[in-house]
C-alpha cells in the first residue's frame, strides 16, 4: 500500500482501457454463452485474466489507501466465474475468480457504508449483518469447489477463510471506527459492542491461521504485499480491541501471537510490517509495566472472563529459535472445520523448524528501539494512530484505509521511483 502503488496502479488500468481489455470479457462472455468457444479465444482469455487482476488490484489499492475505487461491478467482470467453463482455463483461475466476486460483494457493502466522514448509522449494523452471511455464503461456495478439485487443499481453503476473516474484520472496522478510547467505550450502544467482541474473535481466528498452519506460514513466503499488510492490519486492530476489551479476551494470549507474526514477517522480509508491529508491542509492555509499577501488590494475571473460551498458546521466541507450533494444525471454526492431514502437516513442521534454524534476522532490534524512543514520552493523545492502541481508527481510517495502521513509510529506506 503506498502512494506509488496507487499512481502505477491508476496508470495500468488506464493503458488497459487504451488496449480495450474491459471489453474482452463481454466479448468472451457471449462465446461461452453460445458455446462457440476455441483455441482462437486465447487473446480474448487473456485479456479479460488482466483485466480481472486489474479489478481486484485496485480494490486492495483502495481499501490499503483510503481512496476511491475506479472501477466498478459491471459487464467487464460480471459472471466471472464462467471463465472456468472455458477450454483454456487454468487451475489459478479459480483463486482469481473466486477473490474477483468476494470484491464484488465487499464492494456492494463498502458503497452500503459510506459516507466514511459522517457518524455511523443504525443501518450500518444491519448491512454488515447482510454482508457477514453473504461473505459466509461465498467461503462455504468455494470451500466446496476447492475442496472437489484438490486432494489437499489445505492452503486454499486456509486462503479462503483468510479472506471471508479479513473482508468481515475490515468493514467491521469502519462501524468502529469512532471509538477513540476507554471513554468512548463505556458508551457506545449494545449492538456496536457485539460488533467489537465479534471482531475479536474474528482476528484472533485469522491470525491464528497465519501464525500456526504451516501451509499457510510457508505460503506468506511468496505473498504479495497485499497479504502482508491485511495480516498486519488484523493483528493491529486486534491489539487495539484487546486494551479496549480486556474482559472479553486472554490479553496475553494475543500479544504472543502479535509477536510472532511480528518474527515472521521479519522472516519474509516485510520490514515495514514487522516494525509496525514490534513498535505496538513495546508500547502495550510499557503500558503494563506502568499498571505494575503502580499497583505491586496486584495480581500479574489479567481479569478474563469466564464465558470466554480460552486459546492456549506458546509464547513467542527470537527468530532464531522460535519454537515451532503443535505438528498438528486443526482449525476448529465450527461448521467450517478444516480436516488435517497429519503426515504432511509433521512433513511441513520438520522443514519449517530446519528453516528458522538457519534465519537470520532482517530486522536490528535498535529498528524499532530507536523509532520506540522518539514517542516514549509522548502522551497518548498525541500518539499517532498506527502506534496508538486505544484508538480504532478514527478520521485516519477513512482518509487512510489501513495505511492509516502501518508504520509511515518515512521511516523506511527511499523507495525506487518508476517516474
Amino acid at each position: 500500500m503506498s502512494f506509488l502503488g496507487w499512481l502505477s496502479g491508476g496508470h495500468a488500468v488506464r493503458m488497459a482501457m487504451e488496449l480495450s481489455l474491459h471489453k474482452a470479457w463481454p466479448r468472451l462472455l457471449r462465446r461461452i454463452n453460445l458455446k462457440k468457444t476455441s483455441e482462437d479465444d486465447r487473446d480474448l482469455v487473456i485479456a479479460s485474466r488482466t483485466w480481472f487482476c486489474l479489478y481486484l488490484f485496485e480494490h486492495q489499492l483502495s481499501y490499503g489507501t483510503g481512496r476511491p475505487a475506479i472501477l466498478k461491478d459491471d459487464e467487464s467482470i460480471r459472471h466471472c466465474r464462467l471463465l472456468l467453463q472455458h477450454p483454456l482455463a487454468i487451475e489459478d483461475d479459480m483463486r482469481l475468480v473466486s477473490t474477483v466476486e468476494l470484491i464484488t460483494l465487499r464492494e456492494r457493502v463498502h458503497n452500503a457504508l459510506s459516507s466514511f466522514d459522517e457518524p455511523v448509522k443504525d443501518s450500518d449494523f444491519d448491512e454488515l449483518k447482510k454482508a457477514d452471511a453473504s461473505f459466509r455464503t461465498w467461503f462455504a461456495t468455494w470451500d466446496h469447489a476447492f475442496s472437489q478439485k484438490y486432494e489437499d487443499a489445505a492452503f486454499y481453503r486456509q486462503s479462503l477463510q483468510i479472506q471471508q476473516f479479513h473482508a468481515e474484520l475490515f468493514h467491521n472496522a469502519t462501524a468502529l471506527r469512532g471509538i477513540n478510547g476507554p471513554e468512548d467505550v463505556q458508551r457506545m450502544p449494545q449492538i456496536q459492542r457485539e460488533l467489537a467482541i465479534r471482531s475479536i474473535q474474528i482476528a484472533r481466528q485469522g491470525l491464528d491461521i497465519t501464525v500456526n498452519s504451516p501451509a499457510y506460514r510457508e505460503g506468506m513466503k511468496y505473498a504479495v504485499h497485499y497479504t502482508h499488510a491485511t495480516a498486519t492490519f488484523a493483528a493491529s486492530f486486534l491489539l487495539r480491541l484487546a486494551r479496549l476489551f480486556p474482559n472479553e479476551c486472554d490479553m496475553y494470549d494475543i500479544k504472543n501471537q502479535v509477536e510472532r507474526l511480528a518474527n515472521l514477517m521479519a522472516e519474509i522480509p516485510g520490514k515495514r510490517y514487522a516494525l509496525t508491529l514490534q513498535v505496538m508491542l513495546k508500547r502495550f509492555k510499557k503500558r503494563k509495566s506502568a499498571s505494575a509499577s503502580r499497583s505491586p501488590t496486584a495480581s500479574r494475571e489479567p481479569h478474563r472472563n469466564p464465558n470466554i473460551m480460552e486459546h492456549s498458546s506458546s509464547s513467542s521466541s527470537s527468530i532464531q529459535g522460535a519454537q515451532v507450533y503443535s505438528p498438528v494444525y486443526d482449525t476448529h471454526f465450527g461448521e467450517n472445520a478444516l480436516p488435517v492431514n497429519h503426515s504432511q502437516m509433521q512433513q511441513q513442521q520438520q522443514q519449517l523448524q530446519l528453516q528458522q534454524q538457519h534465519i537470520q534476522p532482517h530486522l536490528q532490534p535498535a529498528d524499532a528501539d530507536n523509532i520506540w524512543r522518539g514517542f516514549e514520552t509522548t502522551a497518548n493523545e498525541q500518539l499517532p494512530v498506527w502506534m496508538s492502541d486505544q484508538t480504532l481508527g478514527g478520521s485516519s481510517f477513512s482518509q487512510n484505509g489501513m495505511d492509516a495502521f502501518l508504520l509511515p513509510a518515512d521511516y523506511l529506506p527511499p523507495a525506487p521511483q518508476i517516474w
